[in-house]
């Protein structure tokens, strides 16, 4: 059964297409038998027809809107669905896509014809009744330079922020890797090779105008370049051109074309603050996004795994094993509280981020790369998840427990040179990039330190969670810990000191941190929905599906 708000939806816009289509017939059909007197009429009726069918389809998202930045699947069956489609017959898969991809082209023809009949209409009408000649007139102006504005905002103007594009001459040595795994795998050629901060790669296609043009790009973090070796990043490498000649770019880019283009037409509108805009544009792009977002999340994990196997095959087993683990390695490293390094304690942003950072890394991988390799294997992914886990993608290419020895500190010369030449390019961007807005970002974390400092032992309770929460953000962790149980020594039913206690055992990778907080969501229905969030995050974090699943009937119970 499909959710009631998905059907409401379509039947409008079914409605609105349909009409639309209906409109062109009859005119096209009036033409044909040279009919010329009725034309205007019909399409003026059909033209309001529509612009009342969009009008009340605004009326209802506006009353039903509750965020772009939540997917829209409809309900899980539905999605369940389309995964497995996507894994059973990814042929139909794309068929659908390329379908729902054409939406937009039908929507913008529907809103052009609307507009023009709409226009026609009120201008018959303003021809018989003269008395209200200008504010129709005014109206029609409105609509027209609607109209063109709308057809402008469907033009993009690719911005690359913070990239850095490498050549052949500066950089052999990474140009010989990318050329070999593209010779390797027979791929077509690349237009540029950008590279980017994080430790993420992808292959992109970079629409530019009405997007029937553009570039299609490798992107490469420049963590991913400092971590592995050259055998390494190849396999990466390849795994990111599998997506080209499996035919999933070509999918993707169908589908990341149209979200480029409404998410930045939502924006646009946003800027203008026009009611007409509003109306026209922005429940059709919204219901499109999400739309978009649900088909790209389905076709995410097959395609993951299949780009795997090829980089396995081209490479081996091993060495794109060794990639991923230490992909993983990072990411672990960035998202852990207690070993990133606390920049906000400086006046302004560093000259060398990137060089702290790795310093960080090397010594923190000293203690913990026995314990990380354990984590990285722990994570089962959900279907909504846009990647596999670890663990997944290792049983799909036949690794049932990884155990190779994994060295951070085994690249040649002058692979080395030019990975710090880019990090040097990179510190003087991210530096650039931070000096206008460091007072603003260290500012929260100023004012932590002056809670901290000024703090004196009080039994108000406000005044020592607030305390908490400021050793917390400065990572003081165990105090704040000792601060919340001594306010629970004095009233055991503090539901928050409960719930932040847990939150740090959480972090500590400690069980207990559980029950502490499902307890606080008992006692203060506030804090439900962040609660089966942090717990479900961290189960799946951790391997405990059976958590996931008794949080979920905890969950349904309460809202019972």
């Amino acid at each position: 059964m499909k959710n009631k708000i998905d059907i409401i939806f379509n039947t409008i816009l079914g409605i609105i297409f349909f009409t639309c289509i209906t409109s062109i017939v009859i005119s096209t059909g009036m033409v044909l038998t040279k009919n010329f007197n009725e034309i205007f009429s019909v399409l003026a009726k059909f033209g309001f027809i529509e612009f009342a069918m969009i009008l009340l389809m605004a009326i209802i998202w506006f009353i039903t809107d509750t965020s772009i930045d939540i997917p829209f699947y409809g309900d899980d069956n539905e999605f369940e669905k389309l995964v497995l489609l996507s894994k059973n017959n990814p042929q139909k898969m794309r068929k659908k896509i390329k379908i729902l991809c054409e939406y937009e082209k039908l929507y913008i023809g529907v809103l052009t014809v609307t507009v023009i009949s709409t226009v026609i209409g009120l201008i018959m009408i303003s021809f018989k009744l003269e008395n209200i000649r200008g504010g129709l007139g005014v109206l029609i102006f409105t609509l027209i330079g609607s109209l063109f504005m709308v057809l402008k905002m469907m033009y993009i103007k690719p911005e690359y922020p913070n990239e850095v594009t490498i050549n052949r001459q500066q950089y052999p040595t990474l140009f010989k890797i990318i050329d070999s795994a593209i010779e390797l795998t027979n791929s077509p050629q690349l237009d540029e090779i950008f590279i980017v901060e994080g430790s993420n790669a992808g292959i992109a296609f970079i629409p530019d105008g009405f997007g029937f043009n553009g570039k299609h790009v490798l992107l490469i973090g420049i963590e991913i370049l400092k971590i592995l070796n050259e055998q390494e990043l190849k396999s990466v490498i390849i795994h990111e051109l599998a997506h080209i000649y499996n035919n999933d770019t070509n999918t993707t880019n169908k589908i990341s074309r149209c979200l480029t283009r409404w998410s930045t037409i939502i924006d646009k509108v946003k800027e203008k603050d026009s009611i007409i805009y509003d109306i026209l544009l922005l429940p059709f792009a919204k219901i499109y996004i999400e739309k978009l977002e649900t088909y790209k999340n389905a076709i995410a994990q097959p395609k993951e795994i299949a780009a795997d196997k090829e980089a396995a095959l081209y490479t081996s087993v091993e060495v794109y094993a060794k990639a991923s683990a230490k992909l993983e390695i990072i990411d672990l490293f960035k998202t852990n509280p207690y070993c990133k390094v606390e920049l906000r304690v400086q006046e302004e942003p560093p000259k060398n981020y990137l060089n702290i950072m790795f310093d960080d890394f090397n010594n923190e991988i000293i203690e913990r790369k026995s314990q990380w390799l354990n984590q990285i294997k722990k994570p089962i992914s959900s279907i909504y998840d846009t990647h596999p886990s670890f663990s997944e993608r290792m049983n799909a290419l036949g690794i049932d427990d990884f155990n190779y020895e994994i060295e951070f500190e085994n690249q040649n010369e002058n692979y080395k040179n030019e990975i710090d030449n880019l990090i040097d390019i990179k510190n003087k961007q991210w530096y650039e990039s931070w000096c206008d807005e460091w007072d603003e970002f260290t500012k929260e974390y100023k004012l932590q330190l002056e809670i901290i400092q000024n703090y004196k032992e009080i039994d108000d309770i406000e005044k020592n969670i607030e305390y908490g929460f400021a050793l917390e953000e400065t990572r003081e962790y165990d105090k704040a810990m000792e601060i919340y149980k001594n306010i629970l020594s004095k009233d055991e039913n503090c539901a928050i000191a409960m719930y932040r206690i847990g939150q740090i055992l959480l972090i500590k990778n400690d069980n207990n941190g559980i029950e502490l907080i499902k307890k606080a969501a008992d006692l203060d229905s506030d804090f439900i929905i962040s609660a089966m969030d942090t717990i479900i995050e961290y189960s799946m974090d951790n391997g405990m599906k059976d958590k996931v699943d008794e949080v979920y009937e905890w969950f349904s119970k309460k809202l019972k």
